[in-house]
């Protein structure tokens, strides 16, 4: 019996799936009107229905196309293809497979598993897309297996930079594509047409949000393209190539820039420190280009910052105050957290008690009556309009209180407002609950920190999120609480923690972590964390030894190590930065790209050798 023919390599088109990942899954932008109930209602932002543009049509389709990815592979393996499984890599294999029982078991045990399946509002990224990451990942390392699969997907991804660039170009300059009516009827339903006029996305001129949300997840994606696209221009040594390469890097540097993301400016910065450590041994050869492309960032940086009346060297020195009052060199100009105006918010039984910077307040309700005295339980006269249900304190002290009451149909409520303090409380025969603008009960028990004391507002209150979120990971060890459930685990009822972090917002909505690191051990667990880890440290690691001191003579080695810093860059901005749909794809189909690479660059090694 004849025995049948082992196929070498994929043909290209069986990286259609990978080719469309990077190329047009980012700048897919289209209304998805999503009715919320249960824990999604509870802990949104009270509408019952959230208007998503950017998140929840991309996880759809990177779905559907790691599925598609995931058939190829099955093509391929019925095709007797040798190259599907490689044996040096069980390590990834292992540690992927970790991570997959991770997000699988924290799913399958979540108080919270509908959010778990399909994600948080306007993120969906809960079990059905982290699984799909996972599958591109694994499919990538499998379907990319020799120099032209290579070219063929960086040649994909530049072309969608290119255009995600000239999208953010025209943003900062002040013409939003996405505004015009052209972009609106394309990604409006036609049901929807009518809110055409009335829309408008929330960031204006210098600010670049291109296709991907919102300016940080720029950040998270130029983290990665500026210096894989530096790279080879640095280092290619075709003409025609390292001309658009060189392009490549002026817009992508001016989006880096532009965007503002000071988490994408220390991702960038990070790679680019790393790609000349690993070009030490060659930087003679490569001086020129390595000086004219620090000159170019220089040059950005300037006109950039010149266009937007020294906007960007605010963000800038912003980045550094921060990391100074860290270490501990300059101290914190912040206003102490004793500033805030609201002190303390008590309730007993059928009392209430709100303590402010100034004065006390105490109501007491009771056969349908409320009665109010001050903080020497002095009776405080008061006069109610029943049309309005306002209520008026004939006390000067309490000029600046607006107090409403009234019966909502499900409740008895009372409103106090004073300045950014606002509180309604449900007014039960039996108690009274401090309640949020849903109707459902808010917690006064204390909420733990941990570090950050006095230096929450950093990072855009990112030490205060953290501080509150490390305290979650005691729970978190072995699973999490559940794919993007974060909002729903952080202690939203922090108030007081809030409106200092908040300058005043006592209800923000917290719903990410502002940290990839700790939104997976939250989310899928520590375990989850640990696999994650391994997977790009055992990656980073074989590329630490592949790239420092390369001779780069081959476009194999210039691609591996421009991948290399690119993943380098997004791990750096994922300090800052959490995992969303509209960039992440684009980073694990590069880390399977590298894992790649580099197997294929060991493998020709080891034949030289041999």
């Amino acid at each position: 019996m004849k025995a049948r023919e082992r196929v070498s390599y994929a043909e290209w088109y069986y990286l259609i799936p990978l080719i469309f990942v990077v190329t047009i899954l980012p700048l897919i932008v289209y209304l998805k009107v999503m009715p919320l109930t249960g824990a999604s209602y509870n802990y949104w932002l009270g509408t019952t229905e959230n208007y998503d543009f950017f998140a929840y049509y991309k996880g759809i389709v990177l779905i559907i196309i790691s599925l598609t990815a995931l058939a190829a592979v099955v093509t391929r393996f019925f095709q007797y293809d040798n190259n599907l499984i490689n044996k040096d890599l069980k390590p990834i294999y292992i540690a992927t497979g970790v991570y997959l029982l991770s997000i699988l078991g924290s799913t399958f045990f979540s108080y919270y598993r509908s959010v778990a399946l399909t994600g948080f509002p306007d993120r969906y990224e809960g079990l059905y897309v982290l699984v799909a990451y996972l599958v591109l990942f694994l499919t990538t390392t499998t379907l990319v297996s020799n120099e032209k699969h290579v070219k063929i997907v960086l040649g994909s991804l530049m072309v969608g930079a290119l255009t995600i660039g000239l999208i953010g170009f025209f943003q900062y300059i002040g013409y939003d594509l996405l505004k015009t009516d052209f972009a609106k009827g394309l990604f409006l339903p036609e049901q929807y047409m009518n809110i055409a006029e009335q829309l408008a996305f929330q960031f204006d001129k210098y600010t670049v949000y291109a296709t991907l949300y919102h300016y940080n997840y720029v950040g998270s994606y130029t983290a990665m393209l500026f210096p894989l696209c530096f790279a080879l221009a640095v280092l290619v040594k075709d003409k025609r190539f390292k001309a658009f390469m060189i392009f490549m890097s002026v817009l992508m540097g001016i989006i880096w820039l532009g965007s503002n993301a000071r988490s994408g400016i220390v991702g960038g910065g990070l790679a680019l420190l790393v790609f000349l450590f690993a070009i030490n041994k060659i930087i003679r050869k490569y001086w020129k280009q390595f000086t004219a492309g620090l000159l170019v960032i220089l040059a950005i940086f300037i006109g950039l910052n010149q266009i937007s009346g020294g906007f960007v060297s605010a963000r800038v020195g912003s980045l550094f105050t921060d990391v100074k009052v860290l270490m501990g060199l300059s101290e914190n100009v912040a206003p102490a957290r004793e500033s805030i105006p609201l002190k303390d918010v008590i309730v007993n039984g059928t009392q209430g008690t709100v303590v402010t910077d100034t004065e006390t307040l105490n109501f007491i309700f009771m056969s349908d009556e409320i009665t109010f005295t001050d903080g020497n339980n002095k009776a405080i006269e008061s006069n109610y309009d029943m049309n309005s249900g306002k209520i008026t304190l004939e006390n000067q002290a309490y000029q600046d209180y607006s107090l409403i009451y009234g019966d909502t149909g499900k409740n008895v409520i009372l409103r106090i407002d004073k300045g950014s303090i606002s509180l309604i409380f449900d007014l039960d025969p039996d108690r009274i609950t401090l309640i949020n603008n849903k109707g459902n009960e808010v917690s006064l028990e204390p909420v733990e920190a941990w570090g950050f004391e006095g230096n929450e507002r950093l990072g855009s209150s990112r030490g205060y999120i953290w501080s509150r979120s490390l305290p979650l990971l005691k729970n978190t060890i072995i699973l999490g609480y559940g794919p993007d459930t974060f909002a729903i685990a952080f202690p939203q009822h922090d108030i007081f923690g809030k409106m200092y972090a908040y300058y005043g917002d006592m209800w923000q909505l917290v719903d990410k972590p502002h940290n990839q690191y700790l939104q997976i051990a939250i989310n899928t667990g520590v375990v989850s964390l640990l696999a994650f880890l391994f997977l790009v440290g055992f990656y980073l690691v074989k590329s630490f030894r592949l790239y420092v001191s390369n001779p780069f003579e081959d476009f194999l080695s210039q691609a591996g190590v421009g991948v290399f810093v690119a993943i380098i860059g997004y791990l750096g901005a994922a300090v800052f930065n959490d995992s969303v749909v509209s960039v992440a794809p684009v980073f694990w189909c590069l880390l399977g790209l590298g894992v790649s690479i580099n197997h294929m660059l060991n493998k020709r090694t080891a034949k030289l050798k041999s």
